[in-house]
């Protein structure tokens, strides 16, 4: 692989560029006069771009011909050009206020607030995208992600990420600031309505405590969507159809009207997927939607937006043997009637008021839902197999309310906001085919208030950040009756106070500096408070008595930010301190499908982070990120009278790392090769050292051919090199003699092809 590499940069760096359009000039801002510096300069047809220097002046390579040229700023209005016309040409930007913006201003990051982050554009998204899930873009994006998935597609289907090794629970996941996490188990499940990324305009991936935001805790960190704007000057279409391997196919049409003349503007997107899944009995088939409509005003806009999709799916949750993977790595030991029949809905109506230039204000009513059923089969000790549905449903209502201000000279600025919903589940358990009469019913309630206020405030290089979120909230379980007949409900309730600070140094016009410290409270999952799924006799004292508890976070990070013409990313240290942890043990839930977490009284994890983009000039380029990382349970007891000191928490690799580059060639074609390398990590807290996922390399290779400057078509090879690797796990008890044999593994995507045409119209 090496060897390759190095022949593939040898060649790509001896290519001659033969440019002979110079396409300079500068730009500044069209009120100050002041010179820009880092707008962006790009062509899309031949793919080149530069930035502005300190002086705010660029100069682009571009081959013969006219071409448009886009020049954007973020908080300015873009600007579009012929190649033929830039020319030594002042091109002034005037600051721009998006009303569609506004609705998640309170809750993004500037580019230079002390926060580790990494914001991803629309056009960032497409470069690798295909259909699947976000949890695998993510991953390869941003420092410190890895996934995994159930059925071993890397796809669709079942999948989950972990940042900094803590889990997606734990992660604060809100599409235009409206949480998309279950309230009670505290889940994101992106199978249930795909193609999301494909209605996206920006996602944001804050790491650590971050800025405060609605929903759970940003424990871990939070990934914050954007949906796509529907302010356009023309009317737009779309289609896609891709194909690959495992048996997908995928076909999706979108369309946006602009802004009409009577202020209206819709748009909206039809998807369809069908895979077999790559373990044995995993298909998946899906559909979903994704709608807006909006009016917009002089000074308000009225936005709904919504979504709905459904996806059947053949289930995975097991981990296999080694032994087993190694006969045949397709093995999946469930019941191919294990499967389940699964949607989510969301609808969310916002307004939003621009008072003036400077202050605004956002609100939001919503609802979001989610239900359906999931089938688990048994052997019922006469020798033939019975079949029980989990079937579940979620009714989610909420408001929010943001105000925004800043200063007319923009060194201040203000945000403050309410958020307050209710959360219903109903879980039922039926012995099939008796669907009418479930043998456990059991219905939660959670109820939320949170308030936030955050400013900032910039004197001569620096930047002041200050941000405080009051959170209080109840948690009501209405006990199956025939289980337990003479309890009533078993009420729970949290409060935290989540307070961040932070300052930014300004060092020069390309780097700054930054420092920040936060924590963050957050109250245990369902699951984690019932250890499974029911609440019965076993564990209804438990619950009562508190014995599971909060799990808090002192977040510290320390960082550079740089931003040169053809260098820019950031560098980063952090360390987190917990107290009371939630951490997984290497054991299942009774019911199977989620690993068991226990309090850890005190732990920690410290490292350093990387997120760079290098253009070494118009046609070639280098990315990645990477992360090392040091994790530690100061003191581990299970069960019996055994202790564990100083050791590591599951599934927390101590290196991982992503490098990408890409040349252009011919106007209109771009190759790709990537690779990701992920450390060992242990499956479970003793840290037995027999109970490990392997380290592993796995490279990919892509290639994108434009036909115009609005359609393309894609191809990509991933795990070139087929390699068998794993990055989740746990160790499994193959005698049943209660205790563990081998390690456990989820198979990760072997060899596999996706092919995507993209047509925009």
């Amino acid at each position: 692989m090496k060897n390759l590499i190095a022949i593939g940069l040898t060649i790509l760096t001896s290519i001659g560029l033969n440019a002979q359009n110079i396409a300079k000039g500068k730009v500044i801002d069209a009120k100050s006069g002041e010179a820009l510096i880092g707008v962006n300069i790009y062509a899309p047809v031949p793919q080149r771009g530069t930035s502005t220097d300190k002086e705010g002046k660029f100069s682009l390579e571009l081959p013969e011909g006219e071409f448009s040229v886009n020049v954007s700023y973020v908080g300015y209005a873009s600007q579009t050009y012929s190649s033929k016309n830039l020319d030594d040409l002042t091109i002034n930007l005037s600051p721009q206020v998006n009303l569609e913006e506004v609705v998640i201003k309170a809750f993004k990051a500037q580019p230079n607030a002390p926060v580790s982050q990494k914001t991803l554009t629309a056009k960032d998204i497409q470069e690798e995208y295909v259909g699947q899930d976000p949890t695998y873009l993510l991953e390869q994006s941003s420092p410190s992600i890895l996934s995994y998935s159930e059925n071993g597609t890397g796809f669709s289907n079942y999948s989950q990420f972990r940042l900094r090794g803590i889990d997606q629970t734990r992660v604060n996941i809100t599409l235009n600031g409206i949480p998309l996490n279950d309230m009670i188990d505290q889940g994101v499940f992106f199978s249930n309505f795909t193609d999301l990324a494909n209605n996206i305009e920006s996602v944001q991936i804050q790491r650590g405590a971050g800025t405060s935001t609605n929903g759970t805790a940003s424990f871990a960190g939070s990934v914050n969507f954007e949906s796509s704007p529907l302010n356009q000057d023309k009317p737009s279409g779309s289609a896609e159809l891709v194909a690959g391997s495992f048996g997908t196919l995928r076909g999706s049409l979108g369309m946006n009207t602009g802004v009409m003349e009577n202020k209206w503007a819709f748009s909206s997107r039809y998807t369809t997927f069908t895979s077999d899944g790559y373990r044995d009995n995993t298909d998946s088939k899906s559909q979903s939607f994704f709608g807006s409509a909006g009016y917009f005003g002089e000074k308000d806009l009225i936005k709904i937006t919504g979504f709905i999709g459904n996806t059947a799916n053949g289930l995975a949750y097991t981990p296999v043997a080694l032994s087993q993977i190694k006969e045949d790595p397709k093995t999946n030991p469930l019941n191919e009637n294990d499967r389940d029949d699964f949607g989510q809905w969301m609808i969310q109506g916002q307004h939003t008021r621009l008072f003036n230039s400077r202050l605004s204000l956002a609100s939001t009513l919503y609802y979001g839902g989610a239900g359906g059923d999931f089938f688990s089969t048994f052997p019922n000790g006469t020798g033939g197999l019975d079949q029980i549905n989990f079937p579940l449903r979620n009714d989610h209502y909420g408001l929010m309310s943001n105000v925004n201000y800043s200063s007319e000279s923009g060194k201040t600025n203000l945000h403050a906001g309410v958020h307050a919903y209710t959360f219903q589940r109903q879980n039922r358990e039926e012995l099939m085919p008796d669907q009418a009469n479930p043998y456990y019913v059991e219905d939660s309630y959670k109820n939320e208030l949170s308030f936030f206020a955050k400013g900032d405030y910039a004197f001569g290089k620096f930047k002041v950040y200050g941000d405080l979120q009051f959170r209080t909230l109840v948690l009501n379980i209405d006990p199956d009756q025939t289980l337990l007949p003479n309890e009533g409900n078993v009420a729970l309730d949290w409060t935290f106070i989540n307070p961040k600070l932070g300052i930014t140094y300004q060092l020069d016009e390309y780097r700054s500096v930054y420092a920040s410290a936060g924590r963050n409270g957050r109250e245990p999952t369902k699951i984690d408070l019932l250890g499974g799924f029911q609440l019965n006799g076993s564990n209804l004292t438990s619950i009562q008595n508190g014995d599971v508890e909060a799990e808090y976070v002192n977040d510290y990070e320390l960082g550079l930010n740089f931003n040169y013409p053809r260098l820019s990313g950031q560098v980063n240290g952090f360390y987190m301190q917990f107290e009371n942890e939630i951490a997984p043990i290497g054991e299942f839930v009774p019911e199977g499908f989620l690993q068991l977490r226990k309090n850890m009284p005190s732990s920690f994890r410290a490292g350093v982070e990387i997120d760079f983009t290098f253009k070494l000039n118009d046609q070639l380029s280098l990315s990645g990120n990477g992360t090392y990382m040091q994790a530690e349970i100061d003191r581990y007891a299970p069960e019996g009278n055994q202790v564990f000191t100083n050791v590591t928490p599951a599934l927390s690799p101590e290196l991982m790392g992503n490098g990408t580059i890409t040349y252009s060639f011919l106007k209109r074609v771009s190759l790709s090769l990537s690779a990701r390398y992920v450390s060992e990590s242990y499956l479970e807290p003793t840290n037995d050292d027999r109970f490990k996922t392997p380290e592993f390399v796995v490279a990919d290779v892509g290639l994108s051919i434009r036909f115009s400057e609005r359609s393309q078509l894609n191809l990509f090879v991933n795990n070139i090199f087929d390699e068998l690797y794993f990055t989740n796990g746990a160790p499994v008890d193959l005698d049943f003699d209660g205790t563990f044999d081998e390690p456990g593994f989820f198979v990760q995507p072997p060899r596999n092809f996706y092919t995507r045409l993209m047509l925009n119209f």
